[in-house]
């Protein structure tokens, strides 16, 4: 058989009012809680264009545990509005059956104006991920891999990107390619104890309030930057919101967020990592240690995940003090887009 590369088409967006009403079906996100799913409502624009509205949560345990202002939306908020949007796209758009394991190749996200994504005192915040794919590559009728460009849009303009590469495995298709990368069957998260191994980070220095959701410990300053070791909870209500059998892309992304912080000499409750470009190689499994290094270098970190003496994964961060959100760069004026009616809300 050959694989199939589906070229993108031409044909213009038309803006469609978007509802944030109620959370869609958790299936589509791969969420088993309900408080876990962000996207309201979502909807084709053309051929390979998509408008998903989002809205954010106003207390959460995790996405608002932070030393800012409890307006400001965490970037790790904003990086799984994304996965969120692009997982929905799939299933519903691109034939993506349910049961599907969605496995991220590299994600590159950039926030140009984060002070514009901030939920008010009186009401949540709702805003739009525009979605375009792209370089789908399928066999028949089954897509095998794809990339999905977001726009992060707030009152019309566009604060941010975001660009996910990932393929598509069936769930005996994933099961068969993981006990043969591994050798053995991996363990589920939901069999392994959930005590902590270690001396766990100071919340305070890596941006966090709750120890809960710390995800480093034995850290020590290195002439480089830092090192740690990762250590995510297994009963994380957010991070293994269901079972799983490795360590999933968004809590590595926390990871390499907290240690960027850690490394990082000026005041950890004032740092905002604004851009995140992450390439994963391999899986991060559960029944083996993980260094976390990261090298810093001038406004940008360098993360590095090993395991067994292999690099799994690496994220370089650009990390900046709050006080400078403006200088990110400005929001471009979105048109032709759904997500700049504001309407449906």
């Amino acid at each position: 058989m050959t694989l199939a590369r589906q070229e993108r088409t031409a044909a213009p967006a038309v803006a469609v009012p978007l509802s944030y009403q109620r959370p869609v079906d958790r299936a589509l996100v791969h969420r088993s809680a309900v408080m876990e799913v962000f996207v309201t409502d979502a909807t084709r624009l053309d051929e390979d264009t998509f408008a998903v509205a989002v809205q954010g949560p106003r207390s959460h345990s995790y996405y608002n545990d932070h030393p800012w202002s409890p307006e400001q939306l965490d970037p790790l908020f904003l990086l799984e509005a994304a996965r969120q949007a692009v997982t929905v796209v799939a299933h519903q758009w691109m034939g993506v059956p349910h049961g599907t394991s969605f496995l991220i190749s590299e994600w590159t996200t950039q926030f140009t104006d984060v002070t514009a994504v901030r939920a008010g005192r009186d009401a949540p915040v709702e805003f739009a991920v525009d979605v375009t794919a792209r370089e789908l590559k399928r066999r028949g009728s089954r897509l095998l891999a794809a990339t999905f460009e977001c726009a992060f849009v707030v009152g019309g303009h566009r604060v941010g990107t975001s660009t996910v590469s990932a393929g598509y495995l069936s769930g005996d298709g994933y099961r068969a390619y993981r006990v043969k990368s591994r050798g053995d069957v991996p363990p589920m998260s939901s069999a392994r104890g959930d005590e902590r191994v270690g001396a766990l980070v100071d919340p305070a220095a890596v941006g966090r309030t709750r120890a809960a959701n710390v995800v480093l410990v034995d850290a020590r300053a290195t002439p480089a930057g830092a090192e740690a070791r990762l250590d995510v909870p297994v009963r994380h209500a957010a991070l293994y919101d269901h079972p799983l059998d490795h360590v999933p892309a968004m809590a590595l992304l926390e990871a390499a967020r907290q240690i960027s912080v850690l490394a990082d000499d000026r005041a950890p409750r004032g740092l905002y990592p604004y851009r995140f470009e992450a390439v994963f190689h391999r899986f991060v499994e559960l029944d083996s240690p993980v260094a976390v290094r990261a090298r810093r270098d001038g406004r940008h970190t360098t993360v590095e995940f090993h395991q067994d003496g292999a690099a799994l994964c690496t994220v370089t961060l650009g990390v900046a003090p709050v006080a400078s959100f403006g200088s990110f760069g400005s929001a471009a004026p979105v048109e032709d887009s759904a997500s700049a009616t504001g309407a449906g809300r």
